[in-house]
């Protein structure tokens, strides 16, 4: 039925002359066959689309993203050179930095590197299309005010009044989203910080607490409790920064060459790293690690709870930076921030207009920047760990802890060597060392008594017999009353 059809469709389109003939016939043939394995072929795809249709709906419900053109702006090239350019300005200050710091050239400074801060060049195509659509609306009211354009083409523009009352709220949502960034920025480097400080702490712990003698089955036990130690933090720094390898890290010793005798305090083994490397948390499984080599020590209760006062601080600062790292600002506000901006910046040239004309282009551009720089700092900081200088950080806990361990064989042999001279000066006699000088007696301390002591004593004194009959009154005293 299909090929009478098309058949038939066919031949309203045949002149009569041209339907004689065998060439014509044929050509006709080949036509319609061509025209059945076309028909066939739609219907086989509408019928596989259907299908995949059908196999969507089951899979779950469709969702349609829409389609940026990537040739428009370049954001993904911007994107890595503004990620670059922090990863160069991760510092830690020293007196010199300061200084510069603090300088009264600085204003200068910061405008001479104004147009190669990459941070305000991601700001490119946002303020870029704010400019456009400025330049838009000034042109056409300028063609409309120039008669160019017909008589009822009307000037864009509108009263300056609605952004008078809206000022207020976009300069609020700013500011909070800023100091809400700060806040979490501020609250990662005091748990890098703490960190560090709790790294030296317990480098100080074990040393003095775990098997100080080397002749011992437990001083190896302290060794591998040190070298896990100063693997934590690049195990912590890798838990949140996705940039080098954490495997060359640790094959790296912080350990002068001559400066310390001790291999087996120096560099992690291969079996060490592999098991660092296997975990899927690896510094949970770094503490664990240390956690065993403490408990398989003979140590002092008291020495034991201090330790793990520390450990429970490495727990924490662990989720404190995943609590940071996996939960954002609400994600709401953040987008009522950035279409409240965009709404605000696409209607700023028809308030502007009016007062300023061509003026409304370069104005409209710089308060784009100024506002949409303040929110870009704010995401930036959101997230501080890419900010941080955690490698510096994370070298200065290993460093730290390298050299506690390379001077703590000299201070203990010092320390030794004190307590057995005042044991010697002690065994000698006074008279000895010196034989004229007079022997100090300490006076003997008066004996306390309280009053409590004195009643005591006087209810224990027995009371004086009763006076006898024969002894005259005036001379009995006062019991003979």
């Amino acid at each position: 039925m299909a090929a009478t059809n098309v058949a038939s469709r066919t031949s309203m389109f045949l002149a009569p002359s041209q339907t004689s003939g065998k060439a014509q016939a044929a050509g006709l043939q080949d036509w319609t066959d061509g025209s059945l394995r076309s028909f066939s072929l739609r219907k086989n795809s509408v019928t596989a689309s259907k299908a995949q249709t059908v196999q969507k709906k089951a899979r779950g419900p469709l969702v349609v993203k829409a389609v940026v053109p990537k040739n428009l702006v370049d954001v993904t090239t911007i994107d890595e050179q503004k990620f670059e350019a922090l990863v160069l300005r991760r510092v830690v200050f020293n007196h010199d930095d300061w200084k510069k710091h603090k300088s009264s050239g600085r204003y200068f400074r910061h405008m001479k590197s104004i147009f190669t801060s990459k941070v305000i060049g991601a700001l490119g195509p946002a303020v870029s299309v704010m400019t456009g659509i400025a330049a838009g609306v000034v042109g056409w009211n300028e063609l409309v005010t120039m008669g160019a354009l017909p008589e009822w083409a009307p000037v864009l523009h509108m009263s300056n009044l609605p952004y008078t009352l809206t000022a207020p709220a976009l300069s609020f949502l700013l500011v909070f989203r800023t100091n809400a960034s700060y806040g979490r920025f501020d609250e990662a480097r005091k748990m890098w910080g703490l960190m560090l400080n709790r790294t030296r702490d317990i480098t100080r712990q074990a040393l003095s607490y775990m098997a100080r003698d080397e002749h011992t089955y437990e001083y190896p036990k302290r060794a591998q409790f040190i070298r896990h130690l100063q693997a934590f933090p690049l195990a912590y720094k890798h838990h949140f920064l996705q940039e080098g390898s954490l495997e060359e890290d640790l094959r790296v010793s912080v350990y002068p060459s001559d400066a310390f005798s001790h291999v087996q305090f120096t560099t992690l083994s291969d079996e060490e790293i592999a098991g660092i490397l296997a975990a899927t948390h690896r510094p949970n499984y770094v503490l664990l690690v240390m956690s065993e080599c403490m408990r398989s020590c003979h140590m002092d209760p008291i020495y034991r709870v201090a330790m793990e006062a520390n450990f429970a601080t490495f727990a924490d600062d662990i989720g404190g930076s995943e609590r940071l790292f996996k939960t954002p600002i609400p994600l709401s506000y953040t987008r009522l921030t950035s279409r409240f901006l965009v709404l605000y910046h696409m209607f700023l040239p028809f308030a502007l207009w009016d007062p300023l004309g061509w003026l409304t282009i370069p104005v409209t551009a710089t308060c784009a920047a100024i506002f949409f720089c303040i929110e870009e700092v704010g995401v930036l900081i959101e997230n501080p760990f890419p900010i941080l200088a955690l490698d510096v950080i994370a070298q200065s806990a290993r460093t730290n802890a390298a050299e506690l361990v390379s001077l703590h064989e000299g201070i203990r042999n010092l320390v030794v060597e004190d307590d057995l001279e005042m044991k010697m000066l002690s065994a000698v006699s006074q008279e000895a060392l010196l034989p004229h000088a007079p022997k100090y007696v300490p006076e003997p301390e008066p004996e306390y008594q309280s009053d409590w002591d004195e009643d005591a004593a006087a209810l224990a004194t027995p009371p004086p017999p009763p006076p006898s009959p024969d002894v005259p009154i005036a001379a009995r005293g006062p019991y003979s009353l």
